[in-house]
């Protein structure tokens, strides 16, 4: 019998998205996602987000980023779950079907 590969995570709503965007993400991040000096990457223009998949970007907005981590660039933490524990894969989904709404080419 063959291993079957993890499911990939159902595509999210990017209307309920922003509304969690609009309540966690954009402190640092900014409204529509451009970005707070000295907080938050612009997420728009992001490379970083462009080379991911919607899989691999869940599992890094769950763990999030540390200050010390060698591609953090800000010298500020990347909270996971972006500070809001509470927040489901099903509602992270949604965030990320948002920011892709807002990445621009």
């Amino acid at each position: 019998p063959v291993a079957e590969a993890p499911a990939a995570p159902a595509a999210g709503d990017p209307e309920k998205g922003l509304e969690i965007f609009s309540t966690t993400c954009i402190a640092c991040h900014g409204p529509g996602g451009v970005g707070v000096q000295g907080l938050g990457k612009d997420m728009t223009k992001s490379t970083f987000i462009a080379g991911l998949d919607d899989s691999a970007l869940l599992t890094f907005v769950k763990q999030g980023r540390d200050p010390s981590h060698p591609d953090n660039t800000t010298g500020i933490a990347m909270p996971p779950k972006g500070g809001n524990p509470a927040l489901t894969d099903e509602q992270l989904m949604d965030v990320i079907a948002y920011i892709r709404t807002i990445h621009v080419e």
